[in-house]
């Protein structure tokens, strides 16, 4: 994977995640089809290495649902990564 300014796969950043990377939204063109949620959160970690200086949890929504590390993500779907909320 590498980063694309101009199209790819969409991935928006919230809260710590923003303010590490000092953007609200990255792009990257992927081989193929999809890739899965493993494979972004490690290319991520490729291309911003500053976010493994994020100590606090973090979630990938794909399409607004909490995803997985085996989830399939599409050029075509909505992506963010979204700090973990715990509430009482």
């Amino acid at each position: 994977m590498t980063v694309d300014k101009k199209q790819g796969l969409s991935v928006k950043l919230f809260g710590l995640l923003r303010e590490a990377v000092g953007l609200n939204e990255v792009t990257f063109s992927i081989a193929g089809e999809y890739i899965t949620v493993e494979d972004l959160k490690r290319d991520l970690l490729v291309c911003y290495p500053v976010l493994a200086s994020v100590t606090a949890p973090f979630v990938v929504a794909v399409n607004r649902k909490v995803a997985n590390n085996t989830t399939k993500i599409a050029l075509c779907d909505e992506v963010a990564l979204l700090p973990f909320v715990s509430g009482g």
